[in-house]
């Protein structure tokens, strides 16, 4: 029989890896759900820069307007930041929420039975 102080310090060791690993999956998930808002909202820009922009290309004849290449180049470049983000998201590798915790228990199962062999 193990003396209870070893059993609490070992069930606190438990709820401090639990604890890290929720506070790193959790920060990642937000992670990557702020990069899909930012994709998002990147595309949402692109698309009302692209109708302004498209509203003046056929207002304005492009011989009186000296910068029209910024009419394309706004909502490109909305466009491309939206693509980076999307694309940075989804690269994100999320790692499953409980593997740490079952190698930890794993470990645990290996060293009892290399002490108490049946």
């Amino acid at each position: 029989m193990l003396p209870p102080d070893l059993l609490q310090s070992h069930a606190q060791g438990y709820v401090d890896l639990a604890s890290e690993v929720s506070v790193r999956y959790f920060c990642a998930l937000k992670r990557r759900w702020l990069m899909y808002g930012l994709s998002a909202l990147t595309m949402l820009l692109a698309l009302i820069f692209g109708g302004v922009a498209l509203l003046l290309w056929s207002a304005v004849p492009l011989i009186s307007a000296p910068r029209a290449w910024v009419l394309v180049a706004l909502p490109s470049f909305f466009l491309v930041v939206s693509g980076l983000s999307w694309w940075w998201a989804r690269a994100q590798r999320m790692q499953p929420l409980l593997s740490d915790i079952q190698a930890q228990i794993k470990l645990d199962l290996q060293a009892i039975r290399q002490v108490h062999p049946a």
